[in-house]
């Protein structure tokens, strides 16, 4: 019996490991496509395929629900295209045992996005983002343009066109209103340095704004004052998908002490935390459809089944998500429901197939 555990277990584990390594594959083909557009004097095709390969474990990393979704389809599927799958469950194997024995090597990449999500992909993406917004702009990197990083702090807005990984800040903008929420100074500097306690900016440029008119001075250095230090500057620097769990509860907690809420962070919290469940929850849709609909279908049709139902899955549960916040059923809820579904429809469909 042991040797049929593991003779399951490693038919699983390779497909899985082969769904990786052509997903990776093709995800960085079609990434370095879309940055083509960006060559220029200040940014190589080299650097174009540094940031592709740098970035890669950040796009595997949301694709492990579906990678392992596929192999296991793939797995079971080559163990039923050649009888085995027939011949195990005839020599006294039953199901549950085979569901069990799948799972064991799905926990492979279950064990491997939990690492990913909190040690590896938060400060390879923050190393990647700011290589290139450095290198596409560094002749318009205290300009407006571009999509930047937008922060509160109080009556006080700020916006960071990049952020590098050490904490310098780039086309630093900061703007200043009153208690009647009317703007009354802007601040623009091309950068600023964390020294001593204090942000000291480089090629500065105040607007003093009143009602009658405004009125600017242009210094060479200057300081603000703010809470934010460099560590507090990676987390608004991110996307909340790219944090560490530990960096969205703890930020989260700081947005709700500035009272801005924080929903969209709680929503990647679940999300995070429940990604081992979700793709337990895929895996056993697939392990539902080898029993079941594609029982006796080629390779590829399984395939197909796969990466459309993974599709499906991402599609859904990044439309509950938002939907949830915008409804008031929490951010836990709103990440369960998807999950509960394949649940019910896996199960459902292992219990027809018998």
């Amino acid at each position: 019996m042991r040797k049929i555990d593991a003779h399951i277990r490693s038919s699983v584990i390779n497909a899985i490991l082969g769904v990786l390594v052509v997903l990776a594959m093709l995800d960085m083909v079609i990434a370095l496509l879309n940055q083509l557009d960006n060559i220029r004097s200040t940014y190589s095709f080299w650097d174009a395929l540094y940031y592709v390969v740098a970035s890669s474990p950040t796009r595997v990393y949301e694709m492990i629900p579906m990678i392992t979704l596929i192999g296991c389809l793939a797995g079971l599927g080559g163990l039923a295209t050649h009888s085995e799958l027939t011949a195990i469950r005839a020599a006294g194997v039953s199901t549950p045992r085979i569901m069990v024995s799948t799972m064991k090597a799905a926990s492979i990449m279950m064990v491997l996005g939990l690492i990913m999500g909190e040690y590896i992909v938060p400060d390879l993406e923050r190393m990647t983002t700011s290589f290139r917004t450095i290198a596409l702009g560094r002749e318009v990197a205290s300009s407006n343009d571009g999509k930047g990083h937008w922060h509160r702090e109080g009556d006080n807005y700020m916006r960071f066109s990049a952020i590098e990984p050490n904490g310098v800040l780039h086309g630093l903008s900061v703007y200043e209103f009153d208690d009647e929420k009317q703007l009354t100074a802007m601040t623009h500097a091309k950068r600023a340095i964390y020294q001593r306690g204090e942000w000291t900016m480089e090629n500065v440029t105040i607007t003093s704004v009143d009602e009658f008119n405004t009125q600017s001075i242009k210094r060479q250095t200057d300081t603000f004052e703010t809470e934010l230090t460099p560590e507090r500057l990676k987390f608004v620097a991110q996307e909340p998908k790219d944090m560490a769990i530990s960096t969205l509860y703890s930020y989260g907690k700081y947005l709700d002490a500035q009272g801005l809420g924080g929903g969209e962070f709680k929503l990647a919290f679940w999300k995070k935390i429940l990604q081992p469940v979700s793709t337990i929850a895929l895996v056993l849709v697939g392990i539902s459809f080898i029993f079941g609909p594609l029982r006796s279908v080629t390779m590829g049709q399984r395939l197909f089944s796969g990466i459309l139902v993974g599709l499906v899955y991402k599609i859904a549960v990044d439309l509950l998500g938002p939907m949830g916040l915008l409804l008031g059923i929490g951010p836990l809820l709103a990440n369960l429901i998807p999950i509960i579904l394949c649940f019910l429809w896996g199960g459902w469909m292992l219990r027809r197939a018998g």
